[in-house]
């Protein structure tokens, strides 16, 4: 089965890639009557070297196809008129952007250059997404690509420094991220100075899109200069804002290969080998702080109760944890969280190798790395010196090689290249305790403890020896702490105790478990909540985790331009990921290894007395050694840990006695850690140590053994092929553009799935009775499982049916419920009819081929139909349709054999679907474009979303031989919203203006895969009916207003003294505003414990499911900045170019609410404290006085709130 790739995989060693983003720049060339000229000479430009040439066409039409979305100029040449150029054209993926020149034929312009600054068209003629270009990215207050996409009223994101982007009523992970043609798998990270232009594609998709039923945001970063440019830039927040924001970046591009130049200095052949590369360093002590602040102990208090956590007992029993006495003169107020500072580095590179003018060679990637401590908030008042930290790395390559072909000798053919990319993608995310990181056995050291044990002996008249004293065992007399372990704060409550208790050993410390019961730690144990609220000092986080993904991606696409009307684009990818995950919960190995140092010698070995003799005298004692109790699974940790240290197998080992340098993973078994279920490991990619392991059949799991005969439960890396085809047309019908095409993909999670979802072993189906012992109704399918009273009787009665998800009883009548079948049943629970009613999957003899079967791939067909028709040069309409479809997730869909293995034992556990199916949309949109003068132009649309097969958690129920939770495409949406866009364009004038509102209607009946969790968990059916999803948004309106003072000639503004001194030359002002409406939430009628980390109570719902909304939120970030340029010496050749700027975001400090309680709405009171019900619940606790302040603390929850305002000041220089 996980050899189906390799035929695919030879492809992606030869080009591995990427989408083939091309536009168009196409028009025609006329003289001043309007005559069409022929032959003239136009040629291409990027970065001020000339990469395509052609000539015009007997009716005046030239064109260029293939061109990667960014800036170009065009020029024109022609005898016996004058030449003109137009500059900075911006041509987006798929766009067709129409240039159309006059050229003059008066001698007085022969031999003169007209130079024209390019102007985005008010109207876009060939609708196809926003884009944002280098020179608007640097005007705004934001970095973050996904920030700069957030400025579009399709998108809508919340100020929680989380970057979760939802287009238009989608799911934020049906959202697409794409640079230079590569498809991010994960996170994305990219210098903001590498980036040549952003494009948001709300709707329309091309066919060249796929796996994604959202939106898509293109970023495409620089290309290469023929000269070489630099710049630096500095940006902090240091003194601003107290959030300790650091940025430098830099980047450099030009020639690696000398150019050839004339006499005046003129490149005359430009280098066939360039270059680009940039870098970014971000050093920020919060990366998310809140508008309200943060608490934290004082500092002086906080090192008390790490250093006394526990006071003596009430009468002397137990401790009391000190932290429970704490009140709110002992905390202090901070602008910014504790221990969360990060720090990272982004490399982005490329290269530029063209042999010819028709084959170029392009090589690059990027690369990040980021370290951080992950803030925990139940961390954040006693133990954030805990939070763990998260380690990112990141990188990504590609080659790309294109080939433009010559056909000037076919006419119907023209424009023909074909481009072959590849790309191959790698991530590593480790998360860790910092102070011990691969370590595991430091991480619940508490101390080394040393057991003493004493002998027990009965004296037995007439025992099998005679009369005398027989030995029983052992007892623990002392257990006592030798040393202090890994972790000083958690081994003070281990001292401290010892120390309260100095010398009072009986009923304190004679065995671990009192020691446990008074309030001290053992290894592998953690510091008690403070009241169930917060987390105690000395918490270590228990969790060592490694993350790996790649992505191999191939493609070729080929393009060309058929009978001067139809630009054609046909393409074939290909795709596989491999996805490998180590989890552990390390400071659990010491509970696992004290539950195993001694469970296999608990019995006396009686057949094999030893006489107690002085000399020839009896001294009428008996002594017994304990017996090993060889259970026949291979050696574990019991026999390996007697192996390693010496101790035979009938003797006592103390396994708190020793350091965690004794121990080793390798000690275990892969069972041992998994525990039947509630275990401390899930790995995947990964072998039961952390080594990294290839792919392995199912039945290595469930039958390779070791050479000490344990099990080694190989489980294979989550490695899904994604495979598709498209082929697109757009073409031009008079007035109309057409963009028509159709996707092809093909996914397969390439892993195994259970052959029935409600049977765990095979059952015999309707067609495999004997119809001589059994009378099947005619109504029945002959697959149709059978179920009957008891599988191991030698001829059972049938009970009933199932076809799927239907059922019916033994009469072929569907019923509702099948509990009428399951209680017809000799045990009550359901009964499928077995074929092997002996089997066990835990048995060494299980044949997985039995109960499970390969994944069937699914093919989507996707037709995409899109045009625009051009009314007139100030007016259109648009319009389009698609289908979408998206691969499930990983995290819900990837195959982990421990899921079924401990299924018996786990009534109700959560079991992935490795079986799901893509999602889906259907997407329309109409609109209507208007320009309202020379300078300003309105957009007008409506859009509808029907979204089928979404993820959601279900209860499987009636399931053998448990019931439990697992995944289904059951979910469906459907988003109707309305949008008004105006644009203002700073013609003759140092304004702009982009604004818009969208009115949206997002519902359905889950908003996550997550969602009906508390339904499938209460064994209640999911929605049937649609709801406003959690991130349905009714009203947006956003506005970026941009005032600048050109630079020269086009200065416009005040002269100082009239002496042509252009003073505000350069100063510009940007503001970005947002104003939305609060997104819904459920109403609770109940006031439940909030504040508490974990909470049983059950919630009563009041009014609908999210029939409340949040308040209005509204922020305003801006940017004031002044450009200078300047040389060395007056007449200096190579200048440079500065600018020094001011960044504020949330400009007026807004306190943006963006979660509330559900029982009182209010985003400071969940109602507890002061209802009724809990008035005696209170009374209980240690120090009602502590414990209100502590309570109030905790629902000031700074989550609840978006960002602050944030203060930077940057300068970026350039030559």
């Amino acid at each position: 089965m996980y050899r189906k790739g390799i035929s695919f995989f030879l492809l992606s060693i030869i080009s591995v890639v990427a989408y083939a983003q091309t536009g168009e720049i196409t028009g025609y060339i006329y003289e001043e009557k309007g005559e069409p000229l022929i032959a003239v000479y136009v040629s291409l430009f990027k970065n001020k070297e000339q990469i395509l040439a052609s000539y015009s066409d007997v009716s005046g039409k030239f064109n260029f196809v293939g061109l990667e979305p960014g800036k170009y100029d065009v020029s024109v040449e022609d005898m016996g008129h004058q030449s003109k150029r137009i500059n900075d054209v911006i041509v987006g993926t798929n766009q067709k952007v129409k240039l159309d020149f006059h050229l003059i034929s008066s001698e007085q312009a022969i031999g003169l250059v007209d130079i024209i600054s390019y102007k985005k068209p008010l109207i876009d003629k060939d609708k196809q997404a926003i884009i944002i270009t280098a020179e608007e990215i640097q005007d705004l207050a934001v970095r973050d690509v996904s920030q700069i996409a957030a400025t579009s009223v399709d998108v809508i994101t919340q100020d929680d420094g989380k970057n979760e982007l939802n287009v238009r009523g989608q799911r934020q992970e049906g959202t697409q991220f794409i640079v230079d043609g590569i498809k991010i798998n994960g996170s994305m990270s990219i210098p903001q100075n590498a980036i040549e232009q952003v494009e948001i594609i709300s709707g329309g998709l091309p066919a060249m899109y796929g796996d994604n039923i959202g939106g898509v945001v293109i970023v495409t970063t620089k290309g290469i200069s023929p000269v070489y440019y630099g710049g630096i830039e500095a940006v902090s927040s240091q003194y601003l804002d107290g959030f300790g924001y650091n940025l430098i970046t830099g980047n450099l591009s030009g020639p690696i290969l000398p150019v050839k130049k004339n006499d005046k200095g003129e490149i005359i052949e430009k280098s066939k080998l360039g270059f680009f590369l940039t870098g970014e360093a971000i050093m920020q002590d919060d990366a998310r702080p809140s508008s309200i602040g943060a608490y934290m102990i004082k500092d002086d208090i906080l090192t008390d109760l790490e250093n006394n956590p526990l006071r003596p007992g009430i009468n002397g029993i137990g401790t009391l944890r000190n932290s429970e006495f704490i009140t709110i003169d002992d905390f202090e107020k901070y602008k910014k969280r504790q221990n969360v500072a990060d720090q990272k580095f982004r490399l982005n590179a490329k290269i530029d190798f063209q042999p010819t003018k028709n084959i170029t060679l392009t090589i690059g990637g990027n690369g990040s790395y980021s370290k951080k401590h992950k803030f925990i908030y139940e961390y954040s008042l006693f133990n954030p010196s805990n939070n763990p930290e998260v380690i990112d790395w990141k990188y990504n390559t590609f080659i790309r090689f294109k080939h433009r072909i010559k056909t000037d000798s076919l006419k119907w053919l023209s424009n023909l290249y074909y481009q072959i990319q590849g790309d191959y993608m790698w991530s590593r995310q480790t998360t860790w305790d910092d102070s011990h990181k691969d370590n595991v056995f430091r991480y619940g050291h508490v101390g080394e403890f040393k057991t003493t044990r004493n002998p027990l002996y009965e004296y037995q008249l007439g025992g099998v020896n005679g009369d005398a004293y027989y030995y029983k065992g052992e007892e623990n007399v002392l257990y006592e702490l030798i040393n202090p372990g890994s972790n000083p704060n958690a081994s003070k409550y281990a001292e401290q105790y010892y120390n309260i208790y100095a010398g009072q050993s009986k009923d304190n410390y004679e065995n671990w478990t009192q020691v446990q019961s008074g309030g001290a730690l053992l290894n592998g144990d953690r510091p008690e909540n403070v009241y169930g609220l917060w987390f105690n000092t000395g918490r270590q986080y228990n969790l060592y985790e490694i993350k790996e993904n790649e992505q191999f991606r191939g493609s070729i696409n080929l393009a060309a331009k058929l009978f001067k009307k139809h630009q054609l684009n046909f393409g074939l990818e290909h795709e596989q990921r491999i996805k490998r995950e180590y989890a552990l919960n390390p400071i659990s190995l010491w509970s696992i290894m004290r539950q195993h140092a001694n469970s296999k010698n608990t019995q006396l070995d009686l057949n094999n007395p030893e006489l107690v003799y002085s000399g020839t005298v009896f001294l009428d004692t008996v002594n017994y050694s304990y017996l090993y109790q060889n259970d026949l699974t291979g050696k574990g940790f019991f026999e390996n840990v007697r192996d390693q240290f010496g101790v035979g197998y009938s003797d006592f080992f103390d396994s708190d006695a020793y350091g965690p340098n004794e121990y080793s993973l390798a000690l275990f078994t892969p069972d041992e850690l998994y525990q039947e279920g509630n275990g401390i490991l899930t790995n995947f990619g990964y072998d039961y140590l952390g080594n990294k392991i290839k792919s392995k059949s199912l039945d290595s799991f469930f039958n390779q053994e070791n050479e000490n005969g344990a099990l080694l439960r190989y489980v294979s890396p989550f490695q899904p092929i994604y495979s598709s085809a498209y082929i697109q047309d757009k073409f031009e019908f008079k007035n109309i553009i057409f963009n028509i095409g159709v996707r092809i993909d093909r996914y397969d999670a390439n892993q195994p799935v259970l052959k029935d979802p409600y049977s765990l072993y095979e059952t015999y189906v309707a067609k495999d009775l004997d119809p001589t012992k059994f009378n099947v109704p005619s109504s029945i399918d002959e697959n149709a499982v059978v179920y009957v009273n008891d599988f191991s009787a030698a001829q059972p009665n049938v009970l009933g049916y199932r076809l799927k998800d239907k059922w019916f009883d033994a009469n072929g009548i569907e019923i509702i419920d099948p509990s009428l079948i399951a209680q017809g049943s000799v045990s009550g629970e359901i009964t499928p009819f077995l074929k092997n009613p002996n089997d066990d999957i835990n048995s060494k003899n299980f044949n997985p081929s039995s109960s499970f079967k390969d994944y069937e791939a699914q093919i989507s067909i996707m037709p995409r139909i899109s045009f625009t028709f051009n009314l007139s040069e100030k007016a259109s309409f648009y319009a389009h349709y698609d289908i979408l479809t998206q691969r499930p997730g990983a995290n819900e869909s990837r195959f982990l054999p421990t899921d079924y293995l401990f299924m018996e034992n786990m009534v109700g556990r959560y079991i992935r679907n490795s079986n799901l199916k893509p999602q889906k949309t259907i997407d329309y949109e109409v609109g209507f474009q208007q320009a309202l003068n020379e300078k300003s132009a309105i957009t007008i649309s409506t859009y509808y979303r029907e979204m089928k097969d979404l993820i959601q958690l279900i209860n499987v129920s009636y399931a053998y031989p448990s019931n439990y939770l697992t995944y289904g495409n059951i979910d469906r949406a459907a988003v109707k919203g309305f949008s008004v866009k105006f644009d203002l364009r700073p013609i003759h004038s140092n304004l702009s203006l982009n604004a818009g509102y969208t009115l949206q209607f997002a519902e359905g009946t889950g908003s996550s895969a997550t969602s009906g969790f508390n339904l499938a968990n209460q064994g209640l059916p999911n929605l049937k009916v649609l709801v406003p999803l959690n991130f349905d948004q009714r009203h947006t309106f956003k506005g970026i207003l941009n005032y600048r003072f050109l630079p020269g000639k086009k200065y416009r503004g005040p002269d100082w003294k009239g002496k042509g001194r252009k003073i505000l030359g350069g100063f510009g002002v940007n503001f970005v505003g947002k104003l939305s409406s609060g997104r819904p939430y459920t109403g609770q009628e109940n006031f439940t414990q909030e504040g508490a980390v974990s909470s049983a109570e059950k919630t009563v719902l009041d009014g609908t499911i999210n029939g409340n909304r949040l308040p209005w939120i509204y922020t305003v970030d801006m940017r004031m900045s002044k450009k200078f340029v300047f040389g060395f010496e007056k007449e200096a050749k190579n200048k440079f170019y500065s600018e020094i700027y001011f960044v504020v975001t949330n400009l007026f400090n807004t306190q943006n609410i963006i979660n509330v309680y559900k029982a009182t709405g209010n985003a400071k009171d969940d109602g507890y404290l002061n209802a009724a019900s809990s008035q005696s619940d209170i009374s209980t606790q240690t120090n009602t006085e502590s414990y209100k302040d502590l309570y109030l603390l905790k629902i000031a929850n700074p989550s609840f709130y978006a960002l602050p305002r944030m203060i930077r000041i940057g300068l970026n220089l350039n030559f």
